[in-house]
């Protein structure tokens, strides 16, 4: 049920800083031609004031918000008097949530464009503080529900149409009811939640506001300042030296704050363990997955299948350790760098919208014209301006069209991250214009399915265009380290979040030293022997902020089994493969997310998917060995 509006803002606060898990940042070159945003034509902008047409608007609807609240509390004790009563209970809850989340994404999309304005992110921090008051004035509404005898509900529900619409989220919140809490002890974890936060708040400005980086030569000699932003530009540095003194200055400086970081993790880990011990889960990973419905044997087909894999993943490393010439073996800094150099291929932002557009052809006539139709209607904040939020995202709300916030250059990456946001804003945008707002929202384990089917859209278009030998092994080197990046190294990263979890159950202390240990295991396992380990790769997971967000990154490499899954078919012919997948695009939360991707032919109850990926991984890293020769 969409009863704590706490949990659906957080996904809103944490909209992502960095292109899914290859982030990139502007050379600087790039930089240095960055305009003033007024210098962009409105056709380039986000179309924003289609939400407020005013700041003063937003003002006007936050004191509305502040004062409806309360209206919540009247509904307090009298949910099981009657079927009319719960359904005016519902229709005030989705009226008003939809309202506050509009509220919030204006305000937080316009702290994006243009970071040195402090007002809108006093907009923003206003709304957090809002959504603490709202959960806190709800914290009574599960508890009083699940009270309510399920045959009570049932004829209800039979008898009155409109209410029978929550069937499903009612029978989701009944499946939990064992982990739900009186009211009273609800309502002080809502109170407790900033305390929670607080480890993972911390981290942040530890990370992006209080580490202060070294500076190295670059390749041509020239003093340059390191930024953890720009890791990954130091790191597709042809010139190893140039990669080695990056990741010792990155990674160095991470490693000054081991002992803050340890503890830090430490805190996240216990309040995960707090909640295991008060709602009666089982462990960490089964509370996780919970709220899903995902059984554990889908994390755990995930993992085994992947390990059973990992000899590709060496053979992948022995290729980079040949072309790279790196006899002292593969180190950590060398894992990022492309293995060509860089192929000629920009494109226009209006190229790469047509180009896009036939990329993502096999979808369907409909798709398409919703796609053009969401450029035409600026969706795409498309350039970078300076002070604008680096990286790529989507966001909106049930009462918004799709956002697209890009920093577009004109290279292959940029027309990638196109298709990739664009994929995200499509499965918003059929969510919310099918469902009622109680399922507008898809679950976040289906999140990246749409985003990554058309990025393997984009990528199998472009191989086909493509006939020089140098740009084709260019596209596979890209098609290999996006694999590596979302399948290899996020299930490699969940296996260490589940392992620390297991440590700090036991009662083994999470330090610098153990969580270090601990990843530092598991890097020389996935990479095999001819990857060398240095010392210092033991502090890397501090600079990961994935682990501020329970067992998130699994879903990154599950969603990506079941994209080239579902694309595979799409691509083969498969009779009713589109509409099947169009079905699982627009089917929100109204099921489960592993029965919509039933739906959609997709069985991740079964390690299948998984294998499939694997073998296409193997066909694409066999090209690309033959292309190079070894």
């Amino acid at each position: 049920m969409k009863s704590q509006a706490v949990g659906l803002v957080s996904r809103i606060l944490k909209l992502s800083l960095v292109l899914a898990l290859v982030p990139w940042a502007a050379t600087r070159a790039e930089e240095k031609k960055v305009p003033e945003r007024s210098e962009i034509e409105t056709k380039y902008l986000w179309a924003l004031e289609a939400i407020y047409p005013t700041d003063e608007a937003w003002e006007v609807e936050f004191k509305g918000l502040e004062t409806e609240i309360p209206k919540l509390a009247a509904f307090q004790g009298k949910l099981g008097e009657s079927a009319d009563t719960l359904l005016s209970f519902f229709k005030l809850r989705d009226d008003l949530v939809p309202r506050f989340e509009q509220n919030f994404v204006y305000a937080g999309l316009r702290s994006t464009e243009d970071t040195r304005e402090n007002k809108y992110q006093g907009m923003v921090n206003r709304l957090r503080g809002l959504a603490v008051e709202y959960g806190q004035a709800l914290a009574w509404v599960e508890p009083e529900l699940t009270a309510i005898p399920w045959e009570t509900l049932d004829q209800w529900m039979k008898a009155n149409k409109e209410l029978g619409v929550y069937r499903h989220a009612l029978d989701n919140l009944f499946r939990q009811k064992k982990h739900i809490l009186p009211a009273e002890q609800e309502r002080l974890i809502a109170l407790a939640g900033q305390v929670f936060a607080a480890p993972g708040n911390a981290y942040n400005l530890l990370a992006n506001a209080d580490l202060k980086f070294p500076t190295i030569e670059d390749a041509d000699g020239t003093v340059v300042e390191l930024s953890d932003s720009a890791f990954y530009l130091f790191m597709d540095s042809p010139e190893r030296r140039v990669r080695k003194d990056a990741y010792e200055g990155i990674t160095g400086t991470y490693k000054g704050v081991r002992n803050t970081a340890a503890a830090l993790l430490n805190g996240e880990v216990q309040g995960h363990l707090f909640n295991v011990r008060a709602r009666g889960y089982e462990n960490s990973l089964a509370a996780a997955l919970d709220g899903s419905n995902i059984p554990i044997g889908v994390y755990e087909n995930l993992v085994n299948t992947v390990n059973d894999n990992l000899p590709l993943l060496h053979r992948y490393t022995t290729l980079r350790k040949k072309v790279l010439k790196c006899e002292d073996g593969v180190h950590d800094y060398d894992l990022y760098v492309r293995l060509t150099g860089e192929a000629n291929l920009e494109y226009t932002y209006e190229e790469a919208v047509e180009t896009m557009l036939k990329a993502l052809a096999p979808l369907g006539a409909e798709y398409c014209a919703t796609v053009r139709k969401g450029v035409e209607s600026r969706w795409i904040d498309v350039f970078p301006t300076k002070g604008k939020q680096s990286g790529a995202f989507s966001a909106g709300t049930y009462l918004t069209q799709p956002y697209i916030l890009l920093n577009y250059y004109g290279r292959y990456q940029d027309l990638s991250t196109l298709c990739h946001e664009m994929g995200h804003s499509m499965h918003s945008h059929l969510s919310r214009s099918t469902q009622p707002y109680v399922y507008a929202d898809y679950d976040i384990f289906c999140a990246e399915v749409a985003s990554t089917a058309n990025e393997i859209l984009l990528e199998n278009y472009i191989l086909e265009q493509i006939k020089d030998p140098q740009v084709k092994l260019y596209l596979l080197g890209e098609l290999l380290e996006g694999f590596r990046g979302t399948v290899w190294r996020q299930t490699m990263f969940s296996e260490f979040e589940g392992k620390i979890h297991e440590m700090a159950a036991q009662g083994i202390p999470l330090t610098a030293d153990t969580i270090g240990a601990a990843y530092g295991e598991i890097m020389k396992r996935y990479y095999g022997p001819d990857y060398t380990h240095d010392p210092l790769v033991d502090n890397y997971w501090i600079r990961i902020p994935h682990f501020y967000r329970n067992f998130y990154v699994y879903k990154y490499a599950t969603s990506y089994c079941a994209a080239t899954n579902i694309v595979s078919r799409i691509m083969a012919g498969e009779p009713d493969a589109v509409q099947k997948y169009l079905g699982f695009l627009k089917g929100g939360s109204s099921k489960y997310p592993l029965e919509l991707l039933k739906d959609a032919g997709v069985d991740m109850t079964s390690p299948q998917p998984i294998e499939d990926a694997m073998k296409l991984f193997e066909k694409w890293l066999t090209e690309a060995e033959e292309l190079l020769g070894v």
